[in-house]
């Protein structure tokens, strides 16, 4: 195993990445409207699957593609605010997970009946393969890790320098306090979801090269998303970052021993950490 620690690290990294960008859509949701949106994992199908139609069936470059299926579940989740989470916004926080587990349900079943039940793949950016030690890793796998840590970047800059994002951080720190200044937190709620869901398209987008994308992909994927937020902290960005790094390291090394085992993984850390530290391994 000695020989193929670098692949099994890299691989780790590289799926760490994805979780990553899961769990922060995961955070801005919450963090902005106090909803634990348990249909983002569909938003990641939805990227996936609109930009793998454009390319097979309308044979779009994926130049075109790719923006279009983030723009495609950036208005899925839109859309999904305004029609499901608004009208209920004044619901117990239960019935508001209730009700994003039947959305979850909608788009899923949605998904099946638009793309089918068939698998959608995507070309790769790079052919190539890198030595890491014995093993090797796909030039496109290494790509994600750039790709990713600029999304990060592209959302702290939103979050710092913009209006509309030193909004949604009002909303997060004080919703009333929010409206009192002027802010719709209406308004924010509904750019929390779309974002959320942009950030769970972009990562549709580049997992569906390594993973060929089904319409119900998203249960598992939103799953391992959740329990990086959850590891890392929900609410906290940074913590969502670490917490999807680590989990996607374990997974890969759990693969060494049994491939089945690293599903159950995502779900044991959420119930471990809910019982000895719930607010997650990084501070608020």
């Amino acid at each position: 195993m000695s020989d193929y620690l670098g692949v099994f690290f890299a691989n780790g990294i590289v799926i760490g990445c994805i979780y990553a960008l899961i769990a922060l859509g995961f955070n801005v949701i919450y963090s902005t409207t106090g909803v634990i949106n348990f249909a983002q994992g569909e938003f990641v199908v939805v990227g996936g699957l609109t930009t793998a139609w454009l390319c097979s069936s309308l044979s779009w470059p994926l130049y075109l593609a790719a923006p279009a299926g983030i723009a495609a579940a950036a208005l899925a989740g839109l859309i999904s605010y305004y029609v499901a989470i608004r009208p209920a916004r004044n619901a117990s926080p239960v019935a508001l997970i209730i009700l994003t587990i039947a959305l979850s349900i909608v788009l899923k079943s949605g998904a099946s009946f638009v793309w089918g039940t068939d698998h959608y793949t995507l070309p790769k950016l790079s052919e190539q393969s890198i030595a890491v030690g014995k093993g090797t890793v796909d030039l496109h796998a290494f790509l994600i890790i750039p790709i990713s840590a600029l999304l990060m970047l592209l959302l702290a800059g939103f979050f710092r320098y913009t209006v509309a994002g030193l909004k949604m951080r009002a909303c997060a720190s004080d919703r009333d306090g929010a409206r009192l200044c002027g802010v719709s937190p209406d308004g924010a709620g509904a750019r929390s979801f779309t974002l959320g869901a942009a950030l769970a398209g972009a990562a549709g987008v580049v997992i569906t090269p390594m993973l060929s994308m089904l319409f119900d992909s998203g249960t598992m994927l939103g799953l391992k998303g959740f329990s990086a937020a959850i590891l890392g902290g929900l609410g906290n960005p940074v913590g969502c970052v670490v917490g999807g790094l680590i989990i996607g390291v374990l997974e890969q090394f759990i693969t060494y021993f049994s491939s089945g085992y690293k599903d159950i993984l995502a779900l044991a850390i959420v119930v471990i950490l809910l019982l000895i530290r719930p607010k997650g391994i990084v501070s608020r």
